[in-house]
């Protein structure tokens, strides 16, 4: 197989690896099997996700794959969706305003400049206050599906300055915990104002915390405003940086969702066979 060209972009912390795959030129190795290898930092490219880019399957104007370090491919990833906007913008690919197939339904996004905006959907719930116990301790769950990405955000008072032991030990528990069958994401998230929320979380499939998170940061956002904590725009900060989150709340559903922030190039090149043949 022949070197794989590739960009890696950063949202606000959150590393993907970006790939072109409309000529298939992943289908002789296997995508999934390919994401395992060269997301492993340090022993290759290292990344949060792979995202591939590939021919439309619903009228879009492409369609966005999400595969996660583990091999499992998840419906979509709204920080990824940021910087696949932008990178498909600077190729060519699309226009500044773009409709992206995914799994988790359709994506319009806008890009400007290196601000990228995307529109978003609560697909499923929201729950709220039912109880959970992980790790011997008794929690207070919200819970939220974002275009298709499940949620579940937990109040915790100094979450943004907690050690990252306490994030990981509290959050693997969590996204195994038996109400999820199917494994969900884990936000732990404080709100010192109404226009301010800080988040930390916790991903399935990376399986650890990561500096941002879209799709969690809109789930916070959306839980918030259900609950009377938060008014739209409302600022999500984040370890990687601030994404910004409006809304239309109408009862306990929610329309004009939008996800902004910002999408930036790290590198580019091409990946050699050695990066996943280890």
């Amino acid at each position: 197989m022949k070197p794989v060209p590739f960009v890696k972009m950063s949202g606000l912390g959150n590393d993907f690896v970006i790939v072109d795959n409309r000529g298939g030129i992943l289908n002789e190795y296997g995508v999934l099997r390919f994401a395992e290898k060269i997301l492993k930092h340090r022993l290759s490219v290292g990344g949060d996700e792979l995202m591939l880019i590939e021919e439309p399957s619903a009228g879009g104007d492409y369609t966005m794959r999400t595969i996660n370090p583990d091999g499992t491919e998840v419906k979509m990833c709204g920080n990824a969706s940021r910087c696949v906007a932008r990178y498909a913008f600077v190729s060519g690919i699309a226009g500044k305003r773009q409709s992206i197939d995914t799994l988790g339904g359709r994506v319009e996004a806008l890009v400007e400049g290196d601000t990228v905006q995307v529109g978003l959907e609560a697909t499923a719930g929201p729950e709220t206050g039912f109880p959970l116990e992980a790790e011997g301790e008794r929690h207070t769950g919200h819970s939220i599906e974002i275009s298709g990405t499940p949620h579940l955000v937990i109040f915790m008072e100094g979450a943004f300055r907690a050690p990252g032991d306490l994030i990981h030990r509290l959050g693997r528990a969590l996204r195994h915990h038996p109400r999820f069958p199917d494994g969900t994401n884990v936000n732990f998230i404080e709100v010192p104002a109404r226009d301010l929320i800080l988040q930390r979380t916790y991903e399935r499939g990376v399986e650890g915390e990561t500096m941002a998170c879209g799709t969690g940061a809109t789930a916070s956002a959306l839980l918030c405003g259900l609950l009377g904590l938060a008014d739209s725009p409302v600022t999500v900060r984040v370890p990687g940086g601030d994404l910004r989150v409006s809304f239309r709340r109408e009862g306990s559903s929610f329309s004009g969702v939008y996800l902004g922030g910002g999408a930036r190039f790290v590198a580019q090149g091409s990946i050699h066979p050695e990066a996943w043949e280890y």
